[in-house]
């Protein structure tokens, strides 16, 4: 698969969506182990869910929005802080 940086993230910005990356992959976790007898948890952690995956698109929007990036599938390179598309 051929790909092509799109822009080189800062250290904050690249925090910041590991940050939620993070958090997003941990409570998708959650939700496998998470015994359903137990809606008061459950519950809470498809609001926290719900939450991260808002703040997870609206920062790739406001950051392609911003920036002008091309293409419209993006990902990560947490190794270089580059954000990629395919060509």
């Amino acid at each position: 698969m051929d790909q092509k940086v799109v822009w080189e993230l800062s250290e904050e910005d690249s925090n910041e969506i590991q940050d939620l990356f993070e958090r997003k992959i941990a409570l998708e976790n959650l939700v496998k182990i998470v015994d359903l007898k137990d809606s008061d948890i459950y519950e809470k952690l498809l609001k926290d869910y719900g939450k991260t995956i808002r703040e997870f698109e609206d920062w790739w929007k406001t950051k392609s929005s911003e920036y002008k990036w091309e293409g419209s599938n993006w990902w990560v390179d947490f190794t270089k802080n580059q954000v990629l598309t395919k060509v």
